[in-house]
């Protein structure tokens, strides 16, 4: 392989200042109403070059990125609606970028010079999404594949549907389309992977290399209502020829098939984990395998040995493409995009990493807090990883990880924003779906499950006696003024300590109950549980809630005298006093789901409420004293984890499993909710 040192250094110089000139402005681009600022790109879904091997796309849970390579400089294409990109296609002759996907119920044509859009094609249902696209050899013709298994066929002109009587595609959980866009590949839970002609949708191969014989024969005979485990396919790539599919499998193998010869050309082994992703070199000979343990191997087509593996992300592959052979620079490099919000470039015959192309896209957030003087939020992800962000130019200012594990159940970060707490789930793997919201986790080692504690500004981790094993911390929290963190644990009760002294304050016998939410009164004297207990943390006296339903979310108000409840049937108040809690009421009777999230608004007037609607995340505004409905605010693509106001209140931050935090101008929504209020009285 020939790499161009000289370019190299100058193009890692030049990364490191596009990146940091163009995420600037990307992050006030393409927000929803009332929002002020975005901060992340979204979860990489995947990734593919252009034709010459001068730009690289990634799809995200929030829109496209378009990199271009000579210079570094960043674009994002944002579509307009509150979906995520899963499928990408470049016409052949590299001039229209076709992006589609989960819960985006249109497919959106881009003009790749200007980065203006062409052209957006609306599918019939607006339940539908799109899954699959491929261009035919002329660039005419833009083929798609949705939920449902039909495909349909656009002209890439003028972007209307063309007629087209195929039949529709067997149910599937991954799709790849061959390069000339004739055939899409289609894999399932069960290890059984298919070919289907674009043009006639009929079958034309059929391959079970996955398949666990003993367990689809349990499941045929019905001893059993579950797919066989371990062989679910979760990756699939053709040969730029055609010629050849791989396939990637929960099994931890790679199978590459034959297509001329339906035969099985060799099998992979050598992952220790599930198989995330796969791509072929574009001469065909070289093909790279990401699996759930961060682990990229390469491999010889011919042969089927290893080359070489390639370790530094620090979580699960989400992508793997490589560069175009004869590209101006890194010809035949091969790029990964890790769920730690990476993406790398490597050389494949060393193994050598060359560089860190980008960083931002992360997955799913899971607690957020402002600072005390509002100039910084800080953001925890799944994997324990903490970003400080600037609010003022959006850049992430400092960033580190909390362990060396995969997933983090449980997390909080105390209201100033100096502190965070977590429990590891011990070491594992995590798989996201890159079709959809969902993920999947399998502990590999439990080991020891304490709890940790850092300082945010030193990256410091903090000793005490939080740190004895203590099997499961369902739930943690801190005070309100920072100085106690509280653990919700599965079979030792409510437990306290002083972070500065390190020395245990209270144990409370809560044996057998679970409780995985935790919510402190501003005076930091009631600690309410959502197993229905309010506790006295200096009394130690409890005052239990009666209600038959459970309770996933909780909220104080801010003064302290009313305590929210969050069901799935909607939304109860109760009045909150030192010496005894009463109901007061329903603020709503709409179902909610199982969403954990619920807060005040500073003046303790509104109760934001978090759900899903049909596959859209969105955020109910209800005011607490009539029960009326005031407004709704829409702009994550997937469900929000975490909600939180800065300490003036004029800020709201929401965190989403998409990987993004949504700044939201709350004066903005406030008065645009009241001018709405004045007009529908008005009429």
């Amino acid at each position: 392989m020939k790499i161009k040192r000289l370019s190299l250094s100058t193009f890692l110089l030049t990364v490191v200042t596009f990146s940091t000139t163009f995420a600037q402005d990307n992050t006030k681009m393409g927000l929803p109403e009332g929002a002020s600022m975005r901060l992340g790109k979204g979860g990489i879904n995947l990734m593919q070059f252009s034709p010459d091997g001068t730009r690289l796309v990634v799809g995200t849970d929030v829109g496209v990125w378009v990199y271009n390579i000579p210079d570094g400089k960043e674009t994002a294409l944002f579509t307009g609606h509150t979906g995520q990109v899963n499928a990408l296609a470049f016409s052949p002759d590299g001039k229209i970028l076709a992006s589609g996907g989960f819960a985006n119920s249109v497919i959106q044509l881009w003009d790749m010079e200007t980065g203006s859009k062409l052209s957006t094609l609306r599918l019939a249902d607006q339940r539908d999404w799109t899954t699959a696209l491929a261009f035919s050899e002329d660039s005419t013709i833009l083929i798609s594949l949705d939920k449902f298994g039909r495909i349909a066929h656009w002209n890439a002109a003028t972007g209307r549907r063309l007629e087209n009587k195929s039949r529709a595609v067997d149910a599937y959980e991954v799709v790849t389309a061959s390069q000339d866009g004739r055939t899409f590949a289609t894999g399932d839970v069960n290890g059984k992977i298919r070919l289907w002609d674009t043009t006639t949708g009929r079958q034309r191969e059929f391959f079970g290399g996955h398949t666990n014989f003993w367990g689809s024969l349990m499941s045929i005979l019905g001893w059993t209502d579950e797919p066989p485990q371990d062989e679910a396919v979760r990756a699939l790539a053709f040969s730029p020829d055609g010629k050849v599919l791989a396939s990637g499998s929960q099994d931890k193998t790679v199978q590459l098939w034959n297509i001329k010869n339906r035969s099985k050309h060799a099998t992979l082994k050598g992952h220790e984990a599930w198989i995330t992703a796969v791509a072929f070199s574009t001469d065909g000979n070289t093909i790279a395998t990401g699996d759930a343990d961060k682990v990229i191997k390469i491999w010889d087509v011919r042969t089927g040995r290893k080359r070489v593996t390639l370790t530094g992300p620090i979580s699960s592959i989400n992508a793997l493409t490589f560069v175009p052979e004869g590209s101006p620079l890194y010809g035949r490099c091969l790029a990964s995009g890790s769920a730690d919000g990476t993406i790398r470039f490597w050389n494949t015959d060393t193994g050598q990493e060359l560089l860190t192309f980008t960083t931002g896209h992360t997955e799913w957030v899971k607690a957020v807090a402002f600072s005390e003087n509002g100039t910084t939020l800080t953001s925890v992800a799944f994997n324990g990883t903490v970003e400080v962000w600037s609010l003022k130019t959006g850049r992430e200012l400092t960033t580190f990880t909390a362990g060396q594990n995969d997933m983090s159940q449980t997390v909080t970060l105390s209201p100033d924003s100096t502190r965070f707490a977590n429990q590891p789930s011990g070491v594992g793997l995590i798989a996201f779906d890159p079709f959809s919201s969902g993920y999947q986790y399998e502990a590999k080692q439990r080991g020891h499950r304490n709890i940790q504690l850092w300082k945010i500004t030193t990256s410091e981790q903090l000793q005490g006696a939080w740190q004895t094993d203590i099997n499961t911390a369902n739930a943690l929290a801190f005070s309100p003024d920072g100085e106690t963190l509280v653990a919700s644990t599965e079979h030792h009760g409510l437990r306290s300590w002083d972070i500065n002294t390190g020395v245990e304050l209270f144990h409370l016998n809560v044996q057998g109950r679970f409780e995985k939410k935790l919510a402190f009164s501003p005076d930091g004297t009631l600690l309410a549980t959502n197993g229905t207990q309010v506790w006295n943390v200096i009394a130690h006296r409890e005052f239990p809630i009666f209600t038959t339903e459970s309770v996933n979310a909780l909220a104080f108000s801010p003064e302290g005298t009313r305590l929210a409840l969050g069901k799935p049937t909607g939304i109860v108040l109760w009045d909150v006093t030192p010496i005894d809690i009463q109901e007061r009421g329903s603020v709503s009777n709409q179902p909610r789901g199982l969403s954990d999230v619920l807060i005040f608004s500073p003046n303790g007037k509104i109760l934001l409420d978090p759900k899903l609607e049909r596959w859209q995340p969105l955020i109910q505004l209800w005011d607490i004293d009539t029960s009326d409905h005031l407004s709704t605010l829409f702009g994550h693509t997937e469900s929000i984890q975490t909600l939180a106001f800065s300490h003036d209140g004029k800020m709201l931050a929401s965190g989403s499993k998409d990987g993004t935090v949504l700044l939201w101008d709350w004066n903005e929504i406030t008065v645009k909710q009241a001018s709405d209020n004045k007009g529908d009285t008005k009429q």
